[in-house]
C-alpha cells in the first residue's frame, strides 16, 4: 500500500508539472498602467520574481525602471505585498 501511495503521488505530480507546462499560457495580473500590457514573455521557466514591494505603485515603479522588456507585479496575500516578476530573457 505504501508503494501504491508513492507511486501515486509521483505521477499526479508529474501530471501537475507535465501538465502546467503544457497547458495554455495564463495572462498576466491585469494594471492600472496600460504600459504594463507587453507581449507574453519567451519561456515561463525565464520568469523570475526579483523583489516584493509595499504598494503596487513602487513595484511598477521599479519594473518600469528596470532593464527587462517583460515585467508585471502580482500581489500575494499570504505575504501582504506585491511581488515584481520579470522576464529574464527579455
Amino acid at each position: 500500500m505504501r508503494m501504491h501511495n508513492v507511486l501515486a503521488g509521483a505521477a499526479l505530480g508529474s501530471a501537475l508539472l507535465l501538465g502546467g507546462l503544457a497547458g495554455p499560457a495564463q495572462a498576466a495580473p491585469a494594471s492600472a498602467d496600460a504600459k504594463t500590457a507587453i507581449s507574453a514573455p519567451n519561456s515561463v521557466l525565464s520568469i523570475v520574481r526579483v523583489g516584493w514591494y509595499s504598494s503596487l505603485a513602487r513595484c511598477e515603479a521599479d519594473g518600469a525602471n528596470s532593464a527587462y522588456s517583460y515585467w508585471y507585479c502580482s500581489y500575494s496575500s499570504s505575504r501582504g505585498a506585491w511581488g515584481l516578476y520579470v522576464d529574464t530573457d527579455s
